[in-house]
């Protein structure tokens, strides 16, 4: 684009050069001049009123035209975070077709064990029970860095629990009518009906496309700065049954 803009700038000039334009009268000059120095008249104040309503209807038609099409919703907003997960309008860089492939730093754990090794609070679902097992993400043992994600497996259920308030630690990739805006015990988040590619980013912000996996639906949604993900062959109801039922 940079070179594209040089090369234009450059013919204009070279146009501009040969151009064989006569200088225009001496007084037509003074009087250009006089009028550029002159403040610019400010509107009439019958006009005021107009135009504050001119961009009032503009701003509601912009926020109408967001909800009702999908497409404008995109072109607007390239992508929309919901506390550590970025959801982007856009085709995936690769295309997952299983969701059983292990993230970065990836292993078993307890319940108990998960709980002593991350600094924010885990919750179980009631709805649910204990897990059948539970995972630990991007653990770094040497330097004494405690996981970043807790995921609670169930038979068809996923229970993701993280902190992504500086950074964010998923992305996901999905088409703008995809995305349903929920309310899961007050708090704002979102419902993804279908099956999406979601790609893991690391603590130095490295997107690991090698990690990207097929997700099943999903409820996201964050409170008290914890973000939590309820993933599975579920019924939007059924999500956010299991997820107002953490405790």
């Amino acid at each position: 684009m940079t070179d594209d803009v040089g090369e234009i700038e450059a013919a204009l000039r070279e146009l501009g050069v040969r151009l064989d334009v006569p200088p225009p009268p001496a007084d037509h000059v003074t009087a250009v001049l006089d009028r550029l120095d002159e403040p610019a008249p400010a509107p009439p104040a019958r006009l005021l009123p107009k135009l504050v309503a001119a961009a009032v209807a503009l701003l509601v038609a912009l926020a109408v035209a967001m909800t009702v099409s999908p497409t404008v919703r995109a072109a607007v907003l390239d992508f929309l975070r919901i506390g550590g997960v970025e959801v982007h309008y856009e085709r995936p860089p690769v295309r997952p077709t299983t969701s059983d492939v292990l993230q970065p730093g990836e292993h078993a754990a307890t319940l108990g064990q998960a709980r002593a090794a991350v600094r924010f609070p885990v919750r179980v679902p009631s709805a649910l029970g204990d897990p059948d097992t539970v995972r630990l993400i991007d653990n770094s043992p040497p330097d004494g860095t405690p996981p970043r994600v807790v995921s609670l497996h169930y038979p068809g259920v996923r229970v993701d629990e993280f902190d992504g308030r500086i950074s964010p630690v998923f992305e996901k990739f999905i088409q703008a009518e995809d995305v349903v805006r929920v309310k899961v015990d007050g708090a704002d988040g979102v419902w993804i009906p279908r099956p999406h590619p979601v790609i893991y980013v690391d603590r130095a912000g490295t997107i690991h496309e090698e990690a990207a996996r097929l997700s099943a639906k999903t409820l996201i949604w964050e409170k008290d700065g914890i973000t939590y993900r309820v993933e599975g062959d579920l019924t939007r109801a059924e999500a956010v049954r299991i997820a107002e039922s953490l405790r």
